[in-house]
């Protein structure tokens, strides 16, 4: 039930109006009546109306004043206003005001009654409306802890965001001093408990100031992204911060984290170099086995392979076995190769190296559901690693493998959409009106997506395919049948004889009456 007040200086017109109105059939309940508008904005200030029924004209404040009013302080309240044939001089002041409706006077019950079944309408669908707002804010509010982790991740791992993000600072309560910044990495051991994980977490989160964030990345890895404005203030605390996690750690008594640090940034723009070093040093400490802290310039000034370069080259491997390019996926392997002969410093590294491609291919295969068979995709034995050339012939023919596969299911997906394709268009050729999109919202394909496969799989594009169905059709109308050439054009779909004539003449090299004669001979 909608809250209603009707403002009228004659008595007659408001008792009238109370009485004639079947107010909750119609869905209102009429709260309050008054004979001036200063009366009926006192009594709004005080009580929740959600429609004002005025008359234009009235002393001391007018339904016009009124109007205003409210469209300035109330603007949610709908205003109808009664006026009578004289009072139409005022209707472009009355809509700058807003008001919804104009009813003109004598106006009878039913007339009215009309009218506010229809703002009722109106008023239900912004209560749902409204409503609708507030269950996406209350899941807004829910969901802010994990938005907020997006948006830090984003922020260290993305300067190409930067410009975006940086608007959505304030959104996410995330304080920027503008001055230095620095990412430590802590790679939790897969034995902890999702409850040790977090544990550790929320104890992060106390230890660390009011600038600061600790937050899980993508790999469920604890990430420390830390702000001073003096680089030994922050050294001093990433130690204390570091020192923290083991002795937490300890008192788990589980195997201690993979802990790295980034190098110190002096611009946002440089967050992500300091994050992803952090991550590298990660991956350093894990691979190696170390229960120690690697920093990114520790593992920068070593001669043995640098984990960024490493790390670049397994993903490219990945993305290009992603994309199905195999031969490009198998040049990056020698590259890499290439690259470990003149920096890898022992056999035991250049194995902890390829088990980490492997385990990277293994994750692949899981991720695509590709079952290669079992002699091609066996984790090798350690001797086999152990030598580049070793190293080398086994990832290629686990490469070569995955490619054939790979390209076997792009080219059974090509095959199979092109057959279904081939089948509609044979299936509707004789339509005039059968077009492109007709095929593309049967195969749930965009116009451009449909042309490159089609073409890739037929050799011609789709007028040129529906041209040559609709010729063969016609060149065995005319050798089977006595079908005269306009009526073929008809069968076929051409409404324009000329137009099938100049087709087919194109596309056989002869007129149809011409090929038709062949048949005689």
């Amino acid at each position: 039930m909608y809250r209603m007040i009707f403002v009228d200086d004659e008595a007659i017109v408001r008792d009238g109006i109370r009485s004639c109105v079947p107010w909750e059939e119609v869905g209102f309940e009429l709260t309050a009546v008054f004979e001036h508008g200063l009366a009926a904005l006192d009594y709004i200030k005080e009580h929740p109306v959600d429609v004002v029924l005025s008359d234009i004209n009235m002393p001391r404040m007018s339904g016009l004043e009124l109007s205003r009013v409210l469209g300035e302080s109330y603007p949610d309240i709908i205003v109808i206003l009664l006026t009578g044939y004289d009072d139409f001089e005022y209707a472009q002041e009355a809509i700058r005001n807003q008001v919804r409706e104009f009813i003109l006077k004598p106006i009878t019950s039913s007339e009215l009654s009309s009218v506010l079944k229809t703002i009722r309408s109106e008023l239900d669908r912004e209560r749902e409306k409204k409503r609708e707002q507030d269950i996406l804010q209350s899941r807004l509010d829910q969901s802010f802890p994990l938005l907020k982790e997006r948006f830090l991740y984003r922020l260290v791992s993305d300067s190409s965001t930067l410009e975006t993000l940086a608007e959505r600072k304030d959104y996410y309560q995330w304080y920027d001093l503008e001055a230095l910044y620095q990412v430590v990495v802590a790679a939790l051991p897969q034995a902890w408990s999702e409850m040790d994980r977090f544990s550790m977490g929320e104890f992060l989160k106390g230890q660390v100031e009011t600038q600061d964030e600790v937050f899980f990345n993508r790999m469920n890895h604890i990430v420390l992204l830390l702000q001073d404005r003096d680089e030994e203030t922050l050294k001093k605390r990433v130690k204390g911060l570091i020192d923290s996690i083991y002795g937490v750690a300890s008192q788990f008594e589980r195997k201690m984290p993979s802990i790295g640090c980034g190098e110190i940034a002096t611009k946002l723009k440089h967050l992500e170099r300091s994050y992803k070093g952090a991550c590298s040093a990660v991956d350093y400490s894990r691979s190696m086995g170390l229960n120690q802290v690697v920093t990114v310039e520790e593992i920068r000034k070593r001669e043995s392979p640098s984990p960024e370069e490493l790390n670049r080259y397994n993903q490219d491997i990945i993305e290009q076995l992603k994309d199905g390019r195999s031969s490009e996926s198998l040049e990056t392997l020698k590259s890499m190769t290439a690259y470990l002969e003149t920096h890898y410093e022992s056999p035991r590294e250049l194995t902890v190296i390829f088990l980490l491609l492997y385990s990277r291919i293994s994750s692949f295969l899981n991720e695509m559901e590709l079952i290669l068979p079992p002699e091609k995709v066996q984790a090798p034995e350690p001797p086999v690693l152990e030598s580049l050339d070793g190293a080398q012939e086994f990832f290629t023919g686990l490469i070569g493998t995955i490619g054939e596969q790979i390209g076997q299911r792009r080219n059974d997906v090509l095959h199979s959409r092109i057959d279904r394709a081939k089948g509609i268009i044979q299936d509707r050729f004789r339509d005039k009106d059968f077009s492109l999109q007709d095929i593309c919202r049967e195969l749930f394909l965009s116009t451009s997506q449909f042309s490159v496969l089609f073409k890739e799989g037929t050799d011609q594009t789709f007028v040129e395919y529906l041209t040559t169905v609709r010729m063969t059709e016609a060149k065995r109308l005319l050798l089977n049948t006595d079908m005269k050439s306009y009526e073929i054009a008809e069968e076929i779909g051409y409404s324009d004889p000329r137009y099938f004539s100049i087709i087919f003449k194109k596309h056989c090299g002869m007129t149809a009456m011409e090929y038709r004669r062949t048949r005689e001979t």
